[in-house]
């Protein structure tokens, strides 16, 4: 861009009010600054005078995803890409649109045309993966995901979604070597940690999976399905106590979430202490916005101990 500040632009662009070039340049300027509205309306006003230039078109997509406008950049980028059809950029962008759109099969032949073009970007491999894993094409997904890892080691997301899918597809073995991959460059993703409490508590081996749930607490408490798997699992040990000790920490940082109060009335019940079985009750239908449960079983119950 020349290096020109916006104010110079701004100048060169009134002592010559045709210099379209100059113009260009100035709404891309004021699109990296944020100033959607006036870039838009440079380029538009460039697409009458120049109906022919891919470049406008494509400029004009990126803004209107910018703006949220996602299906008008889907047309933008299609008109581009109709003027220079062998572009990856405007096909990737484009596609990038139709996942947002969630119009997976568009994008997937976009993502395919570029990978064919010999292309190795790590991001059209992961959006690859994404999609098939979104379609529950595992196979499929695992092998995008693991190019788009060879090409980026460092990309998380990839990693995340490619232990996801080995998980779905029962392979608990892949799926642990991949989250464990994460952890150790990563030591602080509790969704990991949460990933491999699951596996565990479905394979039956309930000290890992009390010990990844405590990992998972540590690094997100704010994580109410693990807090709600930790609470199931002690009250099948039996171990109220830590049950009751892990609801009411959860509680304090989480005072308006109604499921914490339910299960800590659970644990009083089958500790068989009825007072506090009715006042955590009282104080779930309280805060009955966030109950995820069955609010009208919830209000039948309650209204048993006469606490209307």
């Amino acid at each position: 861009m020349d290096n020109y500040s916006i104010e110079e632009l701004q100048n060169k662009i009134k002592e010559n009010p045709k210099d379209y070039n100059l113009i260009e340049k100035y709404a891309v300027m004021l699109s990296d600054m944020g100033e959607n509205k006036e870039a838009l309306d440079n380029f538009l006003f460039l697409k009458n005078i120049m109906p022919d230039n891919y470049n406008i078109y494509y400029n004009i997509g990126i803004i209107l995803e910018k703006i949220k406008k996602t299906e008008e950049a889907v047309l933008a980028y299609e008109k581009a890409l109709s003027l220079n059809s062998d572009n990856t950029d405007i096909m990737f962008n484009l596609a990038n649109a139709h996942i947002k759109l969630k119009n997976y099969d568009s994008a997937l032949d976009l993502l395919l045309k570029i990978v064919s073009s010999e292309n190795n970007d790590s991001n059209v491999y992961f959006h690859l993966g994404e999609i098939y894993c979104r379609k529950k094409q595992f196979d499929d997904a695992i092998k995008y995901l693991s190019k788009a890892i060879d090409l980026n080691s460092e990309d998380i997301i990839s990693k995340f979604y490619l232990a996801y899918c080995y998980k779905e597809k029962g392979d608990s073995e892949n799926a642990i070597r991949v989250y464990n991959m994460i952890l150790k460059t990563n030591p602080e993703y509790s969704w990991a940690y949460y990933n491999l409490a699951s596996i565990y508590s479905q394979a039956g081996d309930e000290q890992k999976t009390l010990f990844f749930l405590d990992k998972t607490i540590r690094t997100n408490p704010y994580d109410i399905n693990a807090i709600k798997m930790l609470v199931k699992l002690y009250s099948k040990q039996k171990k109220y106590s830590f049950a009751e000790k892990a609801l009411k920490a959860a509680i304090q940082i989480m005072p308006d979430e109604a499921d914490l109060y339910f299960l800590l009335a659970q644990v009083y019940r089958l500790l068989k202490i009825n007072v506090n079985y009715i006042k955590y009750l009282k104080l779930a239908l309280s805060k009955e916005v966030t109950f995820t449960g069955d609010l009208e079983a919830l209000k039948h119950e309650v209204s048993k101990f006469h606490l209307k």
